[in-house]
């Protein structure tokens, strides 16, 4: 049987203006599995989902991550702990290529400078990896929505993530692209990454 990876014990979480997005929530997720938390728009996925990447905080409860109760303070922290979360609204800069925006905010240095040879080099080998057919030298503004939330992914494994949080990833996408986010989520699967997916679409789960 996998380990669990994450545990979330009586998460509850109370908005200041009385709302309760989440009440004593109990859950485990194990390693090197695909999980889906499904429900109807408002019923506090997403909100669950930011409390376990740290851009939310819960008003009760506590989180278990590889068997240690931890308190990140943002989400840096989170993705240095090795979680990733790939946001229903993209957070990519138009006017950059594929490889700056997979890099940013962790590119290499020769010396002071940014290497962006090396930056291209490592993202496309990492495309490579993952069977992503995406062209790092090309501007983001320039790319299909599919191969958008391709460049999220990257971005995420680029930081080494372990468990990836996918909120509503299919809302934007084809059948056909669907499909095709599928079966590399099951490569995933097989590489040892734990999904998190998130939907309302009970025939996707």
């Amino acid at each position: 049987m996998n380990e669990t990876i994450l545990k979330l014990e009586n998460i509850t979480k109370i908005y200041s203006n009385g709302v309760v997005a989440n009440r004593d929530i109990n859950i485990e997720f194990r390693k090197g599995e695909i999980h889906s938390i499904v429900g109807e728009n408002g019923a506090g996925k997403s909100t669950l989902m930011k409390i376990i990447f740290a851009i939310e905080k819960q008003t009760n409860g506590k989180i278990y991550y590889k068997g240690n109760e931890v308190h990140f303070n943002d989400s840096m922290e989170a993705i240095k702990n090795g979680i990733g979360m790939v946001h229903q609204h993209f957070m990519l800069i138009p006017s950059f290529t594929v490889a700056q925006n997979i890099v940013l905010g962790s590119e290499p240095k020769k010396g002071v400078f940014i290497d962006m040879k090396s930056a291209i080099a490592q993202t496309q080998e990492l495309a490579k990896k993952y069977n992503f057919d995406v062209d790092v030298t090309q501007k983001v503004s320039s790319l299909t929505v599919s191969a958008k939330q391709k460049v999220e992914i990257l971005k995420t494994l680029y930081r080494n993530a372990e468990l990836i949080i996918l909120d509503e990833p299919t809302a934007v996408l084809t059948p056909q692209e669907t499909e095709a986010l599928f079966e590399q989520l099951k490569y995933f699967k097989e590489t040892g990454h734990t999904i998190v997916f998130i939907s309302h679409k009970l025939n996707e789960v």
